[in-house]
C-alpha cells in the first residue's frame, strides 16, 4: 500500500478505533468544540485565573530568592576631645555591610512552597475552565431545550388553527354546532398563546448565552435537532470513581492542603530564627585608627514564633480535613449524577412510549370525530394531553442528553482542556491523610514541637 493510502486509511480508522477503545463521539446536539474551546478561553473568570496564575509564578520567584537582603549602614559623626585646656576635633566614620542567612533547610521548602503555589494555580486555571464549561454546557442544553419545545408549540398552534379553519366551514355549512366552533377556537387560541410564551423563553435562552459568552457570536447559531440518548458504558461506576479522581473541586482542595503542609513545615522549621552576619569598616580620630571586622547577629526565638508554627500546624490539618470532608461531598454528588444519567435515560424512553400511545389514542378519537362516533370536546381533550405528553418527552429527551453531556463532561471525555494536569490525585488531602502524621510527633511532645530541638 502506498503512503498517501495508508495515512488516509489510518486517519479514516482512527474515530472507529477510538470509538471501539471506549470513547463516545461527540455529541451531535452541541456546538462545534473549537468555538466552545475559544469561549472558554476568552470567559473573564478563566482570564482572572490566567492572571493568577502569572502571580503564582512570581510567588514562585519571590518565595526561592528569600527575603534576605544586602543591608548598608553609614555612620559619620564629628568628636570634640577635651584634654586640660586643649581640644581635639576628629572625624569619624564607619561602614557595614550585613546579610541574614537562609539555611539550606528553609530555602528548599520555600523552593517547594513556591512549586506547590505555582500548581495550585494551574489546578484554579482549570477548575475556572471546567466550571466555565460546565456554565456553558447548562446555558446550551437550556436553550436547546427551549428552541425545541418553542417549535413544538409552534407546530401545535398551526395545527390547531387549521382545525378551527375546518370547524368554522363546517359551522357555516350546519355540520358543526355553534358551540364546536367556540371550543375550536378557544383551543386555537390557548396554543397561540403557548406558542408565544414558548418563542419569549426560547429568545430568553438565546441572549443569556450570547450575553455569557459574548464573542463567540457563533455559538447563537440554530441548535440541531435534539438525538436520541445513546448508552454510555454499562460500568458507570467507574466512569463515577473516574469523575471523582479527575475533579477539579477535589484537586484544588488537595492542592490547599498540600500547601498547608509545606507552610507549616516552613513555620516550623522558622523557628529556629536566621543569623546575620556582617562586615565592618571604621576609621576613627580623622584616620589615627582603623578597623576591619566581621560581626554575627543571632535572634532568639519567641513566643511568637512557636504560636506562629502552632497556627501553621492547626491550619494544615484544616485544611487536609477539608478536602476530605470535600472529597467526601463529592461522591455524594457524583453518586446521584450516576443515578439520574441512569434515570433520565429510562425516563425518556417511559415517557416516549406514552407520548406515542396518547397520539394513537387522539388519532383515533379524530376518525370517531369524523364519523360522528365522537365529540369535539373528547377530540380536543385529546389533543391537549397529547400535546402535554409529546413536550414532557422531548423534555425528558434534552434532560437524558444533558445528564449524559455533564458526565462526559466531568469524567473529562467532553472538551478536555488539561489532559496534562494531574497534579494532587493523592497525598495531602486524601481520607486518612493528616499533616501531623506528615510532621512526625512524640507521645511526650506537641505536635508542632516534633523534630525542633526544645
Amino acid at each position: 500500500m502506498k503512503l498517501p493510502c495508508l495515512i488516509s486509511a489510518l486517519a479514516l480508522a482512527l474515530p472507529l478505533l477510538a470509538h471501539a477503545a471506549g470513547a463516545p463521539p461527540y455529541p451531535s446536539e452541541l456546538p462545534p468544540a473549537e468555538l466552545v474551546r475559544e469561549a472558554i478561553i476568552e470567559a473573564p473568570d478563566v482570564q482572572a485565573a490566567a492572571a493568577m496564575r502569572d502571580a503564582g509564578l512570581a510567588t514562585r520567584r519571590q518565595l526561592v530568592a528569600g527575603p534576605q537582603e544586602w543591608v548598608a549602614r553609614v555612620d559619620y559623626l564629628r568628636r570634640r576631645a577635651a584634654q586640660g585646656g586643649d581640644s581635639e576635633r576628629t572625624s569619624d566614620w564607619e561602614l557595614a555591610l550585613e546579610r541574614p542567612l537562609r539555611s539550606p533547610t528553609k530555602a528548599n521548602l520555600d523552593r517547594q512552597l513556591g512549586d506547590i503555589r505555582v500548581e495550585e494555580a494551574d489546578v484554579a486555571l482549570a477548575d475556572a475552565r471546567h466550571e466555565t464549561a460546565r456554565e456553558l454546557l447548562a446555558l446550551w442544553y437550556d436553550w436547546l431545550r427551549a428552541r425545541a419545545v418553542a417549535t413544538m408549540l409552534r407546530d401545535q398552534s398551526e395545527l390547531a388553527a387549521r382545525e378551527a379553519s375546518i370547524v368554522e366551514r363546517r359551522n357555516s355549512l350546519g355540520d358543526a354546532s355553534a358551540l364546536d366552533l367556540t371550543r375550536a377556537r378557544a383551543a386555537t387560541a390557548e396554543a397561540q398563546a403557548a406558542a408565544s410564551q414558548g418563542l419569549a423563553r426560547a429568545e430568553q435562552a438565546r441572549i443569556m448565552l450570547e450575553r455569557r459568552f459574548p464573542r463567540r457570536a457563533g455559538l447563537g447559531s440554530m441548535p440541531g435537532p435534539a438525538p436520541s440518548p445513546e448508552t454510555l458504558s454499562s460500568d458507570l461506576s467507574a466512569l463515577g470513581r473516574e469523575a471523582i479522581e479527575k475533579d477539579h473541586g477535589l484537586l484544588l482542595a488537595r492542592a490547599a492542603a498540600a500547601r498547608g503542609l509545606a507552610e507549616s513545615q516552613r513555620a516550623l522549621a522558622d523557628r529556629r530564627p536566621d543569623p546575620s552576619v556582617g562586615l565592618r569598616m571604621a576609621r576613627e580620630r580623622s584616620g589615627a585608627d582603623s578597623m576591619v571586622g566581621v560581626y554575627l547577629s543571632i535572634p532568639f526565638g519567641g513566643e511568637a514564633r512557636r504560636a506562629a508554627a502552632d497556627a501553621s500546624v492547626a491550619t494544615a490539618d484544616a485544611l487536609a480535613r477539608r478536602a476530605a470532608a470535600t472529597q467526601r461531598r463529592l461522591e455524594a454528588e457524583v453518586g446521584a449524577l450516576i443515578h439520574a444519567v441512569e434515570s433520565s435515560r429510562a425516563n425518556w424512553q417511559a415517557s416516549e412510549a406514552a407520548a406515542a400511545l396518547q397520539a394513537g389514542v387522539t388519532e383515533r378519537l379524530e376518525t370517531a370525530h369524523r364519523l360522528g362516533e365522537a365529540s369535539l370536546g373528547e377530540v380536543l381533550i385529546a389533543r391537549r394531553q397529547a400535546k402535554q405528553a409529546a413536550l414532557t418527552s422531548l423534555e425528558a429527551r434534552i434532560e437524558a442528553l444533558q445528564r449524559r453531556a455533564r458526565l462526559l463532561l466531568d469524567v473529562h471525555l467532553l472538551w478536555d482542556y488539561d489532559r496534562r494536569l494531574r497534579a494532587f490525585r493523592h497525598g495531602a488531602g486524601s481520607p486518612g491523610w493528616s499533616p501531623r502524621s506528615r510532621i512526625g510527633r512524640r507521645p511526650t511532645r506537641h505536635p508542632a514541637r516534633a523534630g525542633l530541638p526544645p
